[in-house]
């Protein structure tokens, strides 16, 4: 509907006035002044708008001069000065220069349809203080045609705001940083080998051949699969070790953390999902400790993607990753119903004498010995955490003994002491940050956790 604003002078006797008034009121009244300077007496449209048209990478795809629909052109955006919103920008980090990306604040962007010029005035503020939400305005002509036009650009910087080029990193949706570098070889991750075989070759056939099978099927290529398994098992660096070799077949790799101050909320996963379907590539998403993120509010939403009404439809393919450690706290609706999720793997512990015994030797490293052997039946049916904390316990506690190697002795008092703590309850798993973007690309030497 068409809006007019009587003009406000912004002086100290309002100001009470102003306290009581929401936030997008304040811009659209701001907007509506600003409109009578620069288009007098001409009739607009206040509308919400979508925050993305103030994003800075959206600002700086769409260049002026860039074509719309029919006879349209993008003239570019000028900045205005508004008494209600400080501009303030967030960044992230794809490779080893900062890039800016969400932003807030006031524009004046203009356009011309067939030799007539116009513009539309946006202003964009977070709610409130501390609220990192945030609220859009704009004020266009009243006029059908020029709706559509705005709405043609705001589609054009909703995807030039969340397309993701190729890069040898992932990218994070939350956590405290803006992307990382895997390092997990997918050798190094110790686990039977028909169970790697098997989740590789998903990935593979999925990317591969499932694609065009989904589409041929009128499907959204989206697949979804879930890791289940006890703490410490190797979750995390299974998707460490996926993510590696995503990238290495030029696929996007997207990571959703609840490592910021925001924790593990659904929001993160609906803009990951948002990511997913702009993305010009094949993406695997990841999503570890996913029962964090279902609350009970949220299910409604989390049903209506994993059925496919709200899925990503990425032509090129998506595959989510999800893991667990308490798969009981999902909703059977989402675990026992075939489609919502593709498939559920289970990530066992220690199964026998060998892989115990090749993980005892990763995580002894230069003190590994050949009678350490002796002690590798009593690891079976632990987890890769626990193998992980008696090597470490044994080294230091060789190191505080001043012996220059970690005697069979040491090994097994290591073993009794922190199996003794187990049974009294205690926790050993390490607290780490939520995800392997944040534990695992701090630690050296390809000594990644399992989880």
């Amino acid at each position: 509907m068409s809006a007019k604003i009587p003009k406000m002078s912004f002086n100290r006797g309002v100001k009470e006035e102003h306290s009581r008034m929401l936030r997008y009121e304040l811009l659209v009244q701001w907007a509506s002044e600003q409109w009578e300077l620069l288009y007098p007496g001409k009739p607009f449209l206040s509308l919400w708008a979508s925050e993305n048209v103030g994003n800075n990478r959206a600002r700086s795809r769409i260049k002026p001069g860039r074509k719309l629909r029919g006879k349209v052109r993008f003239e570019g955006a000028e900045t205005l000065d508004c008494p209600y919103v400080v501009p303030i920008s967030d960044y992230r980090l794809p490779g080893n220069a900062p890039v800016l990306d969400e932003s807030v604040g006031a524009w004046h962007f203009k356009f011309t349809q067939e030799g007539e010029n116009f513009g539309v005035i946006f202003a964009s503020s977070y709610y409130e203080d501390g609220d990192k939400c945030i609220v859009a305005v704009a004020l266009i002509p009243d006029e059908k045609e020029k709706l559509a036009v705005w709405a043609h650009y705001e589609t054009l910087s909703n995807q030039a705001s969340r397309y993701l080029e190729r890069s040898q990193r992932v990218y994070i949706i939350g956590g405290e940083s803006g992307s990382f570098k895997p390092t997990v070889d997918w050798d190094q991750v110790i686990l039977p080998d028909a169970l790697k075989a098997d989740l590789r070759g998903d990935m593979e056939a999925f990317f591969n051949q499932g694609v065009g099978i989904y589409k041929q099927l009128n499907l959204a290529p989206f697949r979804k699969l879930l890791l289940v398994g006890p703490p410490g098992t190797g979750k995390t660096t299974l998707c460490a070790a996926l993510a590696k070799l995503a990238l290495a077949q030029k696929r996007v790799v997207v990571y959703v953390s609840g490592a910021d101050d925001d924790g593990a909320t659904f929001r993160k996963i609906h803009h990951a999902l948002n990511v997913v379907t702009e993305a010009r590539h094949p993406v695997l998403l990841i999503v570890e400790e996913i029962d964090v993120y279902l609350r009970k509010e949220d299910k409604a939403q989390i049903l209506n993607v994993l059925d496919g009404l709200e899925s990503p439809n990425n032509p090129k393919g998506a595959l989510l990753v999800a893991t667990t450690n308490y798969p009981e706290v999902i909703d059977e609706r989402i675990a026992k119903r075939p489609g919502r999720v593709d498939r559920i793997i289970h990530i066992p512990t220690i199964q026998d004498s060998d892989q115990a015994g090749l993980m005892l030797k990763r995580y002894m490293g230069p003190q590994w010995q050949h009678d350490h052997q002796m002690v590798v039946n009593e690891l079976i049916g632990q987890t890769g955490a626990f193998v992980r904390e008696i090597a470490l316990y044994a080294r230091m506690l060789a190191a505080h003994n001043q012996e220059t190697e970690v005697t069979l002795e040491v090994l097994k008092q290591s073993i009794l002491s922190l199996t003794s703590q187990l049974a009294t309850g205690y926790d050993l798993r390490p607290k780490r940050e939520m995800g392997f973007g944040g534990a695992l690309v701090k630690r050296k030497n390809g000594a990644e956790g399992p989880d």
